[in-house]
């Protein structure tokens, strides 16, 4: 049987622009193949050292869509207000002094941009080390709560049966016995996933080409492998945790819309945005998107923030159903499911749809990728707090901590004389 996902890739060469009802055009892009120099290769362009010019050059070590809606982009105007990064005082977890703002971005957490929005509009916006606002960084597991976002829009609209098996949504996985015991919920939801080996792990990389030694016919063909499934699910969410699981979220919200990821991402998420910057998707080399593969603009990523922030102030006008945004910011006694605490976060701070709600205040998410990148959202300030970093791990205690001192200073200096 000939699914569609085959016949559109036969039929749509490289760097043919797709269009969609006018508002989307998607261009794939091969890789470029020009050296970045004699010390950065294919398997060493995201180690720590490499990371500031790896997470802004990713096409030059693997092929992507290049994703630009045709709709004006928004206008971000400047508040009346701007934040001093350099007069905002917090405390450094680190040694418990009393720091600026700007020293703990640039010193302890390795920025290379932030930008803040109170209401809407810039109240501070700083970048670092060569990024620029226009500059697209990789969000490799910042990646995953998006797709569960798109997931749940698929189930409020009836593409996707929560209760059902991921196999019914994806014919071609039918002979996959094992994956018989994972539902869209639990797959959206991420408080699970299958027992892989660091071999699997490695091999699943390989089969995206994220690093050298590619295995043919890419992630697809490797996720469809016989007995690949054949394993235990762990009950343990992990933060940042990536793995095959999420190619197969993108897998069945492809096949639910009956188009690629890409032009579900375009029409569903980044037109909305109106954003200033295309976006990029990283594919494996028969023009997949991988779930770890979204790149966008720092401004872009705020801007993320702020439809979240708008969905949930105007439910019937958006295409987030409010049950995702009420989840992501219930209290914990309204939640039976039981998560593990986020060392260096508050207390009742634990991961929900890739998500991480935050303890303490009310009414506050997270996206917290590797590396300190990171998308905070407070929906009673209206305010949204967007970080691209270079931090030397992918996730530390003293990283989340210092994320929230940064995030507790500012929301507090954003706020209207006389409500602080």
């Amino acid at each position: 049987m000939k699914y569609w996902l085959t016949v559109l890739s036969l039929m749509v060469p490289l760097a043919l622009p797709l269009h969609a009802a006018e508002e989307c055009v998607i261009e794939s892009v091969a890789r470029n193949t020009t050296s970045l120099g004699p010390w950065i290769d294919q398997d060493n362009w995201l180690a720590p050292e490499n990371l500031r010019v790896g997470l802004q050059s990713a096409g030059s070590f693997m092929p992507l869509l290049r994703i630009k809606p045709t709709t004006a982009a928004q206008i971000l105007h400047p508040a009346s207000r701007p934040l001093d990064l350099d007069k905002i005082k917090a405390r450094d977890p680190l040694d418990q002094q009393q720091r600026d703002v700007g020293f703990l971005l640039a010193t302890r957490l390795y920025a290379d941009g932030v930008v803040v929005l109170s209401n809407g509009r810039i109240s501070g916006e700083r970048y670092w080390n060569g990024l620029a606002a226009r500059d697209q960084r990789l969000l490799l597991a910042g990646t995953r709560p998006l797709l569960s976002l798109m997931g749940a829009m698929a189930v409020a609209q009836g593409r996707l049966a929560p209760d059902r098996s991921i196999i019914r949504h994806i014919p071609a996985l039918g002979a996959q016995t094992g994956l018989r015991k994972l539902s869209i919920r639990r797959l959206l939801e991420g408080e699970s996933h299958f027992d892989w080996s660091s071999q699997d792990i490695r091999d699943w990389l390989a089969a995206g080409g994220w690093h050298s030694g590619a295995i043919a016919g890419g992630v697809r063909a490797w996720l469809n492998q016989p007995g690949r499934w054949e394993r235990d699910l762990s009950p343990a969410p992990v933060l940042g945790g990536v793995g095959p699981e999420g190619d197969l979220l993108v897998w069945a919200i492809a096949e639910s819309y009956r188009m690629p990821l890409a032009q579900v991402f375009c029409e569903e998420v980044l037109r909305r945005l109106r954003p200033e910057t295309s976006a990029l998707w990283l594919t494996d080399t028969q023009g997949t998107e991988l779930s770890s593969g979204l790149a966008l603009s720092l401004r872009d990523l705020a801007r993320l923030g702020q439809w979240l922030i708008d969905a949930r102030n105007n439910s019937r006008g958006s295409r987030i159903p409010s049950w995702f945004i009420e989840t992501l910011t219930a209290s914990a006694g309204l939640r039976t499911a039981k998560s593990s605490e986020l060392a260096g976060l508050r207390k009742g701070s634990e991961l929900r749809y890739g998500f991480v709600h935050l303890g303490g205040a009310q009414n506050r998410v997270a996206i917290i990728g590797p590396y300190g990148n990171s998308l905070y959202v407070d929906f009673d300030r209206r305010l949204v707090i967007a970080v691209y970093a270079a931090y030397p791990k992918d996730h530390t205690a003293a990283m989340r901590a210092t994320l929230e001192q940064v995030w507790d200073a500012l929301g507090s200096a954003a706020q209207p004389m006389g409500k602080r």
